[in-house]
């Protein structure tokens, strides 16, 4: 569970491993939902964009075939990204996609003032800053940071990785 000669704590070690996982768990229970909602579509939500690139959303959301690519990305981005970070396989570039995908849906409908309002919503008073743009950066601090050798399949990588770099090195 100790990342080898690593400077973190045992709490920092454990406090990533969690936050990996719940983040993870979270994707792909997303995923899941709209896997199993039989007419679930991004349709709806790429129709209402709003903010600095509110029109560019909303005009896919009348291209079909690309909305239906859209769909299936979504869904199955979600799923896959979320499963490799609850078992920590491939964390990093998992959590890098999965913040790709979440800071897409927060430009998708930013918090930006109406008209010069700020309006609220069902989580309360937000401005610039909401719960998806935080998950976005949560996913990328687990990206830059070794979540998947802690309690990880990504171990098991780099225990092979070196043990192959051993080797092969004269």
């Amino acid at each position: 569970m100790i990342i080898k000669d690593s400077s973190y704590s045992l709490l920092q070690q454990i406090t990533l491993a969690l936050v990996r996982f719940l983040a993870g768990w979270h994707l792909f229970y997303q995923g899941l939902g709209k896997l199993r909602e039989t007419d679930w579509s991004a349709k709806g939500y790429l129709s209402s964009a709003s903010g600095w690139f509110g029109t560019s959303f909303q005009q896919i959301a009348d291209w079909p075939a690309v909305l239906n690519l859209i769909d299936f990305l979504v869904v199955w981005g979600l799923l896959l990204t979320g499963f490799l970070l609850m078992i920590g396989l491939f964390s990093r570039s998992a959590a890098t996609i999965g913040f790709v995908l979440v800071f897409l849906f927060f430009l998708a409908a930013p918090p930006v003032p109406v008209m010069g309002f700020i309006i609220s919503g069902p989580e309360g008073f937000e401005f610039l800053v909401n719960k998806t743009l935080i998950e976005a950066l949560l996913l990328l601090v687990i990206a830059v940071f070794p979540a998947g050798q802690v309690t990880g399949l990504d171990i098991l990588i780099s225990n092979w990785r070196e043990k192959r770099q051993s080797i092969f090195s004269p």
